[in-house]
């Protein structure tokens, strides 16, 4: 009876320990209630919900709160099993192996979804959790009732719940580290992760499926967000080589490419230069702000081309000393990057950097565009922050061709190139021989509020917003009047 209805793997004497794969065991598994969501009740007066927590990849792992993951389930087509599975501790019916935006991995499926490889996130929050190159014995194994995998793309992402020691069931919970939500079970290195589809999305490395009837796009099932907020974590372990003397190795290194593919079809970078007085300052703490790809120190805006910083110096070639600044609209708004570089110099008439009038100056406050749309979120982060200060501003703002010798973005001398952050590593290694080998504290990621504080100075009187008023207030006894817009 138990082969005819594919349960031939069960223990029928139920004399040994439970395995993986009990039925008994997978009745009783609503017994368990995920804590899923903050603690803490009122995340705005707790000094640590500012703080940035981001994994070993890069990916944030600041816990929302549960008002945010209830919303989630509204808003994120999050549907009723998945909803059971994630919040509640349920599990799916054995062989259903259905994600919840409804990729179906069961082995009775005659779809080639079986076939595709890809990436699983959780449901709720889109962290990344596994790929296939981590399924045991692919997802549609009908060896397993639930999808399997040996381990996660990392193992700061997932966290495992174990039981109290008179627990009867003592299977040991997995569950999302960013969320809290319930995911399924770890049963150890020979069995690993028994994981419910319904958790999980699952996003292809190519955006289409093969049905009967051809190649049907699947387009509409994958657009998550899986965007890291570190990208200098998610270059120094997913970019990276990994060594491939090992089938270990070699499985981590393409679950690490599936995760880069995937990621990279997601995101849509978007480039902006930026001027607001000597570079090398300006690019350490635009590279400290969550969503930044890449930056590049540089000239823009003079009348000479392939200038050198001598020749900028003489400020006869009427260039600006500029960062190249590529990134994540996922995680840093366009219009949350423009008030962060006004909140980080003056950009008023008065104290334009430079010393002159609006357009010369190598210290002088300018943005470089590259599109309509770029120029319209500058400029109107430019009028709303005249209004706030009430005075006029001397920012320069012009759109580049990419051709235009007045407007084109110079490359600066290698010297120049992340120049702070080098000379932060020197002095840190200096200080700590022992640490040598760590780079990750020479440019320490900022959340949005702690870059604020960090870099932003303004007058108490005009300081706060909605999401600043609750931290304590500034020492601005030192205040040059250096203007701070609110994040």
């Amino acid at each position: 009876v138990l082969a005819a209805n594919g349960w031939s793997f069960l223990d029928p004497d139920e004399s040994e320990p439970l395995s993986s794969y009990d039925i008994d065991a997978a009745n009783q598994e609503g017994q368990y209630t995920p804590k899923w969501g903050s603690i803490d009740a009122d995340m705005s007066m707790n000094p640590l919900s500012t703080m940035l927590h981001s994994s070993s990849l890069g990916y944030d792992l600041k816990r929302p709160s549960s008002e945010d993951i209830l919303s989630a389930v509204q808003t994120e087509d999050i549907n009723t099993q998945a909803e059971e599975v994630l919040l509640h501790g349920g599990t799916d019916a054995p062989h259903e192996k259905l994600t919840n935006n409804g990729y179906d991995f069961s082995s009775s499926s005659s779809s080639s979804q079986l076939k595709i490889e890809g990436v699983f996130t959780c449901a709720i929050g889109a962290l990344p959790l596994f790929t296939t190159s981590e399924s045991l014995s692919g997802p549609g194994s009908s060896s397993t009732g639930w999808l399997s995998f040996t381990n996660p793309v990392a193992e700061d992402h997932i966290q495992l719940i174990h039981p109290h020691v008179q627990s009867l069931d003592q299977r040991i919970e997995v569950v999302d580290a960013r969320t809290g939500c319930h995911l399924g079970h770890y049963f150890g290195p020979n069995e690993g992760y028994c994981i419910n589809a319904s958790a999980l999305n699952f996003i292809p490395l190519h955006d289409v499926v093969e049905s009967e009837d051809g190649v049907t796009n699947n387009g509409a099932l994958t657009r998550h967000n899986v965007s890291p907020i570190s990208w200098k974590a998610w270059c120094e372990n997913v970019n990276k080589d990994l060594p491939n003397d090992s089938i270990n190795n070699r499985n981590s290194s393409r679950g690490h490419q599936m995760l880069h593919q995937v990621a990279m079809q997601q995101i849509h970078p978007e480039e902006i230069l930026l001027g607001a007085g000597c570079f090398w300052h300006t690019e350490y703490a635009i590279r400290r702000l969550p969503g930044i790809i890449d930056t590049k120190v540089g000239y823009a805006g003079g009348n000479a081309p392939h200038p050198t910083y001598k020749d900028v110096c003489s400020d006869d070639t009427g260039h600006a000393e500029v960062v190249r600044v590529i990134f994540d609209p996922n995680v840093c708004g366009a219009r949350k990057l423009i008030d962060c570089w006004l909140a980080m110099h003056d950009p008023t008439n008065v104290r334009a950097h430079g010393k002159r009038a609006q357009g010369t100056g190598q210290y002088r406050s300018c943005a470089f565009v590259y599109d309509k749309n770029m120029e319209g979120v500058v400029v109107d982060a430019l009028a709303d922050c005249r209004k706030q200060l009430g005075k006029m501003l001397s920012s320069e703002v012009r759109i580049s061709d990419g051709v235009t010798t007045s407007a084109h973005f110079w490359l600066a001398e290698d010297r120049h190139q992340r120049h702070d952050e080098r000379r932060q590593e020197n002095r840190r290694i200096n200080n700590d021989k022992n640490n040598a080998g760590e780079s990750s504290s020479a440019l320490s990621m900022l959340s949005f509020e702690q870059w604020l504080l960090e870099y932003g100075r303004r007058s108490a009187s005009i300081w706060g917003s909605s999401e600043t008023s609750n931290a304590a207030p500034l020492d601005d006894s030192g205040d040059d009047g250096m203007a701070r817009m609110m994040i």
